[in-house]
């Protein structure tokens, strides 16, 4: 008997032993360890990323064939995105906050985080998490997972400050800042309003020759030859072009809309949608109105434009990039 009591025992101290140390074995016992927990390394696999505020916003990023939207109304712009991809699949714990701080922490994430999931091209999460506020020395962002009570303080590689500031909720700063449509181009037209002999269309024929014509049928046609490219070349500067801002709620709108434009940029797609765009030149002027003149009395050179457009947006361009596409009819000639 006992014989066999001993045996139990044994056997009761080798079990604990062998629970104690599979609990030692898994439990994360440095920084390390943590790293993978928020971050989501493979970026390929992701395909929703939705942040929500404390006031119950909302910003759904989405991928679609292959594209980015933004709360499925516009294209999310290319750098923009690459930020954010980034910025979720290189989080890694900086160090875990003394005991003492955490209830104000979790107190400050419930009051002020955001709520971010990370999901699968399927929709299945993959990360669910609460980002909160900068750490006291100003490089790291309090995050918690959802479902935990335990707080980290987060940084991410090769960036410097709190990586809150890439989790952003305003629309319009995710939205992608081409103004023209990269592909499918049929027909571009530019007017001048105040320069008519200037204005000019380019066409696609039977899918790919290029013809220039005057844009009105008053203008004289040039019959000389076309200098190989030319056309082709402004088409290809479109794609480079971006908008420097959206401006929507500009309350002078619809005043500056109604002004006389230096230019109307029409495109039409393949799919027979057509985008217009009317450039409202920008005079430079002082605080009190009066338009600035250089040395010469004359007026200082335009650099910006509020663009109006068609479906619906208002925005302002530099003009440095755009005046690459600003041509005249007869420059397409030899």
């Amino acid at each position: 008997m006992k014989r066999n009591l001993l045996l139990l025992l044994v056997l009761a101290v080798l079990i604990g032993a062998a629970v104690w140390v599979s609990r030692m074995v898994n439990k994360p016992t440095t920084l390390s360890d943590y790293e993978g927990s928020f971050a989501v390394p493979d970026t390929t696999i992701i395909g929703h990323i939705h942040v929500v505020d404390r006031k119950g916003k909302t910003l759904r990023l989405d991928r679609k064939h292959g594209t980015w939207y933004v709360n499925d109304l516009y294209r999310v712009e290319p750098r923009v995105m690459e930020e954010m991809l980034e910025t979720v699949s290189q989080l890694e714990v900086k160090y875990i906050p003394p005991a003492s701080m955490i209830p104000n922490i979790i107190k400050s994430l419930g009051a002020h985080g955001r709520r971010v999931e990370v999901s699968d091209l399927q929709g299945r999460p993959l990360k669910t998490y609460y980002v909160g506020g900068v750490a006291p020395e100003g490089t790291g962002t309090y995050f918690m997972m959802e479902g935990s009570d335990q707080p980290f303080v987060l940084t991410m590689k090769y960036f410097h400050g709190s990586v809150s500031v890439r989790f952003f909720m305003d629309e319009k700063d995710w939205r992608d800042r081409s103004l023209f449509p990269i592909e499918d181009i049929v027909s571009f037209g530019l007017e001048y309003p105040r320069n008519r002999d200037k204005s000019f269309v380019i066409e696609r024929t039977d899918g790919k020759d290029l013809t220039v014509r005057p844009f009105y049928d008053l203008t004289p046609t040039i019959n000389r030859e076309l200098i190989p490219d030319r056309a082709a070349s402004l088409l290809d500067h479109l794609k480079h072009l971006r908008i420097e801002g959206f401006d929507n709620d500009n309350p002078a709108r619809d005043s500056l809309s109604r002004t006389l434009p230096f230019c109307v940029i029409y495109v039409t797609t393949r799919d027979s949608t057509e985008r217009i765009t009317s450039f409202h030149s920008i005079i430079p002027h002082d605080n009190d109105g009066a338009i600035l003149l250089d040395q010469m009395g004359r007026p200082l050179p335009v650099e910006r434009y509020h663009v109006n457009a068609n479906w619906g947006d208002f925005m302002m361009v530099q003009h440095h990039p755009f005046s690459k596409i600003f041509w005249s009819y007869d420059m397409f000639f030899k």
